[in-house]
């Protein structure tokens, strides 16, 4: 945002800049900042009014913490986190020299009343703010505002090592990230700023914590982070410091690059993928995952073959490791009960209820495609919720865990030769008390296939795009996609079942694996139908057309 396109805020003096007058001017322009940030959750919303509860000074000259909360047309409030910085253009006798950083995001220009101006930014794009937030938590600082209290904080993962070196790291901004910020340190950490601020445990640093104090290998450890603190002692969960891992970019990159590597050598021809099984798609899945891979399927997948099982097996060492029996009532498994059956029916059932109502309300905008499948899609409704009704039909007898809770490619790194599992926050959609409640690890695991079937879709939208490619050709590229979705989900079931083998958090029943992973599937791709309705309607054609190979 140009600093010419929001209105000069007065200031009392770059001494004390926020008066109760300044902020009141500066809530004006909230809204419209705010809206238009990639890391602002509420896209559906609209913003009624912003209020400034409280402003923390840090120890970064001429930088705030600022706790917002956003009020609505319609629904609850949400607090959010700003770091802010002032940076001066002009004193009132000369020419100052602390513009924003190149690239930063202006929020206001701002004048004195003794003639200096500037500009209000984002304080992360200033190379010292973001080196004062990790001295902070390396000397596990605290700082007051008005109302609250910012406080940071090492873990036991911290090393007495890391001090002096991370503080000279070249620093810089993620642009990886939507719903939150994150500040990398050099190839030592890894900073995430929640943006949205719930009261409670954020299950992000309790689980990461936890694997820490663990020894699990496969997730970064936790070595730091802040939280702010009311007045009425009320605590909010601000950020969590990471240590860094090399990483050759997230699963999804490496699984589409794996997929043009894969259409590449099997379109070279005329030949169409083998005939699977006319099977449902999980059930095929499921069939698949007990055959050994056969020679010419895995020159086929080529080295994504290894890939899947791999993931396969740490996913399932790290339900292994939440599922510790001895970690106190937030972590040991708890049996599933019926009622726990009724409330995750109702919840599935409500899920969709939320996609199909948001199909009709925006069905006008789709063209091609996706306005025909949402057509059919809206007809097969009763269908659709009547698959979740299985839920009560059969008794489940595995037990509910922690799990990762939004679990798929872009929340696992890929190192060149291994994964590493990031991100415990859940969907942020979802309440934080439902975000830490324990569940069926099936979740997991469908997510993780889910997100298979999307790389799959995207892969095959970008091969094929729009409906102008002869039918011949796009059913043959059809035919492949589905070919390596199929195979690779069933390998990453071979792999995940195959190291979880008796675990109280693993189904033993063919049926009830099917009935398990059918249902969470279903719910993972309604979710993504109102997600994308909402965030890029061009991509909701992939999970109604996901949808559509599940309930057909």
């Amino acid at each position: 945002m140009a600093s010419s396109e929001v209105p000069v805020l007065e200031l009392p003096s770059i001494g004390n800049p926020f008066s109760d007058a300044s902020i009141s001017k500066l809530e004006s322009l909230l809204p419209q900042y705010i809206a238009a940030r990639r890391w602002f959750r509420a896209k559906a919303r609209t913003i009624q009014k912003a209020q400034v509860e409280d402003v923390i000074p840090t120890g970064e000259k001429q930088s705030y913490v600022l706790v917002i909360r956003l009020d609505y047309t319609a629904g609850h409030s949400d607090l959010y986190v700003v770091a802010v910085a002032l940076g001066q253009i002009t004193f009132g006798n000369g020419v100052a020299d602390k513009r924003p950083p190149a690239g930063a995001d202006v929020i206001a220009t701002y004048r004195t009343g003794d003639g200096s101006e500037g500009n209000i930014y984002e304080a992360l794009s200033n190379e010292a703010f973001r080196d004062f937030m990790l001295e902070a938590i390396a000397c596990s600082r605290s700082f007051r505002g008005r109302t609250g209290e910012l406080s940071a904080s090492r873990t036991v993962g911290w090393s007495e090592d890391y001090r002096g070196s991370g503080m000279k790291l070249k620093t810089s901004v993620s642009r990886a990230e939507q719903s939150n910020t994150s500040i990398i340190y050099g190839d030592r950490f890894i900073l995430k700023l929640f943006r949205k601020i719930e009261p409670g445990i954020n299950p992000d640093i309790e689980i990461g914590t936890f694997l820490t104090e663990r020894g699990f290998r496969h997730t970064p450890r936790v070595l730091g982070n802040m939280e702010y603190r009311k007045s009425n002692g009320t605590v909010y969960a601000t950020a969590i410091l990471q240590e860094f891992v090399r990483n050759q970019g997230d699963a999804w990159a490496y699984t589409l690059d794996s997929l043009a590597g894969f259409f590449g050598r099997v379109l070279g021809g005329n030949t169409y993928a083998p005939v699977l099984e006319s099977y449902h798609p999980m059930q095929i899945a499921l069939k698949l995952a007990e055959q050994e891979i056969a020679p010419d399927i895995r020159e086929k997948l080529g080295e994504y073959a290894d890939s899947a099982h791999l993931l396969g097996r740490r996913t399932a060492e790290m339900h292994a490791a939440l599922a510790d029996g001895n970690a106190g009532p937030d972590f040991a498994p708890e049996p599933f009960t019926p009622a726990d059956g009724d409330q995750l029916q109702q919840e599935m059932a409500g899920q969709a209820d939320i996609a199909f109502e948001l199909l009709r309300r925006k069905q006008a905008v789709l063209t091609e495609t996706a306005a025909a499948d949402a057509s059919l899609l809206l007809r097969m409704e009763q269908q659709v919720l009547s698959r979740f009704q299985r839920l009560r039909d059969h008794a489940i007898t595995t037990a509910r865990i922690r799990t990762h809770g939004d679990y798929h490619l872009g929340q696992v790194l890929y190192t060149g030769s291994d994964f590493m599992i990031i991100d415990f926050e859940g969907e942020p959609a979802r309440p934080l008390a439902e975000r830490r409640s324990k569940t069926l690890a099936m979740r997991d695991v469908a997510g993780m296939i889910r997100s298979f079937q999307y790389a799959a879709y995207a892969a095959l939208f970008d091969q094929a795009p729009g409906d102008s490619m002869d039918p011949d050709t796009r059913s043959k590229i059809e035919s492949w996609s589905a070919f390596w979705s199929a195979w690779s989900s069933a390998i990453y079931l071979r792999g995940y079942f195959g190291a979880v083998k008796d675990l109280p958090f693993v189904s033993a029943g063919a049926n009830e694996r099917r009935t398990l992973l059918d249902s969470f599937l279903l719910q993972k791709a309604l979710y993504e139908v109102a997600y994308e309705l909402n965030n890029r309607p061009d991509w909701v054609r992939i999970p109604l057309r996901g949808i559509l190979s599940l309930v057909s």
